[in-house]
């Protein structure tokens, strides 16, 4: 293990570091954006000439970026568009961890995935998940020694892309370092995130948010949340709760009070709810509910609109605050949404403002591919800068 001036342990990296903050921006345009000529790049990032040559010269002879074939031009000389080196370029891992399962990712500077392995999670105590983030991880390096970071996601209040606050979906109540913890442990650059706040950040960078300067993905599942990007920037707020604390009201419940959308829409509540109305039998989850619906059980249709209903409002909440240009929805429990009816995109549109119903609705698999690769995203917009 190699150690600085100080004698403190140095987290290493076998990827190429980029330089100077003209060298990172000129790489982090290329990346997230495509290829560029010198020109291109130097009008687009308000650079010099001069400026932009030598950056540019300096990170083809470090072998992150190469030259693409002359483009002629109608005046002029022809252009020689610069891209990124993807398949020789640095590797990335991403870690999303759940309250039973660890799914890890390893993808390219773009974010594009080239293996992964999950494995369950034998219980959410702090050790126990550091041994098996570890156990992957280490399996992975082996195998891409050129890996540059590792992002790790999970349900929880982090700070810094450090340190985790609590959690209340792995039952953490004390703040734990868990980036300082791996890193000492992987040799290499680790940082933590929320687990919606990197799947928002994997979207705005690599995914379905790239079309898009503001829009807003709601995430049904284990966990109900809301993330927001705003002209481009992914909002976390002063306490790192915005959207994620499953507070917001929907409506009137059961006793006359406010409901929160954790209430309405979480997995465990809406599969109390089915038990209690006598829809699933003792011992029955998920996969039966679906398994209704799927027969068109009406008693289960009416749980899958009740969600449905809920996040319809909650969507119209962020639209009417926002106004953004898409809703994104995704988690494991959005196959529900799916089957009910009315549906959401038509709730949503009686819902807003006429000027607001050209809004744009997607959705995401139900796989934890998406939730790990964002944090993967992560690590990369550490290794690049932000």
């Amino acid at each position: 293990m190699r150690r600085d001036e100080h004698g403190e342990a140095m987290v290493m990296s076998t990827a190429p570091a980029l330089g100077s903050e003209s060298m990172r921006s000129v790489y982090r345009d290329l990346l997230r954006f495509g290829p560029r000529s010198r020109s291109e790049l130097s009008t687009r990032l308000g650079l010099s000439a001069p400026t932009v040559t030598r950056v540019t010269r300096e990170l083809l002879e470090g072998g992150h970026v190469h030259l693409l074939e002359s483009v002629a031009q109608a005046k002029g000389r022809p252009q020689e568009p610069l891209d990124i080196e993807e398949n020789d370029g640095p590797r990335f891992i991403g870690v999303k961890v759940t309250a039973d399962g660890v799914h890890a990712v390893v993808t390219t500077v773009r974010g594009n995935t080239l293996e992964e392995l999950v494995l369950p999670l034998v219980d959410p105590s702090p050790a126990t998940v550091e041994e098996t983030i570890v156990d992957p991880v280490s399996a992975m390096l082996g195998a891409h020694p050129r890996v540059a970071g590792i992002g790790v996601s999970l349900g929880g209040r982090v700070a810094g892309r450090r340190r985790v606050i609590s959690s209340g979906q792995l039952g953490w109540d004390a703040p734990h370092d868990l980036a300082a913890r791996l890193e000492t442990r992987l040799q290499r650059p680790v940082v933590v995130e929320n687990d919606l706040v990197a799947m928002a950040n994997g979207l705005q960078w690599f995914g379905i948010g790239r079309a898009y300067r503001s829009f807003a993905v709601l995430t049904v599942g284990a966990g109900v949340a809301i993330g927001s990007v705003v002209e481009d920037r992914v909002i976390e707020g002063r306490t790192h709760l915005a959207g994620v604390t499953e507070l917001l009201p929907v409506g009137p419940g059961p006793d006359g009070g406010p409901r929160t959308l954790g209430e309405a829409a979480r997995t465990d509540q809406l599969l109390d709810r089915a038990r209690r109305a006598g829809t699933l039998g003792a011992g029955e989850g998920l996969e039966r509910l679906r398994e209704l619906l799927v027969a068109g059980d009406p008693a289960a249709c009416a749980i899958a609109q009740d969600v449905t209903v809920a996040l319809g409002r909650a969507a119209a909440a962020v639209v009417a605050l926002l106004d953004p240009e898409a809703i994104v929805l995704g988690g494991e429990t959005v196959d529900l949404v799916r089957s009910a009816q009315p549906s959401l995109e038509a709730l949503l549109r009686e819902a807003v403002a006429p000027a607001q119903r050209a809004l744009v609705v997607r959705e995401l698999s139900g796989d934890f591919d998406e939730w790990a690769r964002g944090a993967a995203v992560i690590a990369i917009q550490e290794y690049v800068g932000r």
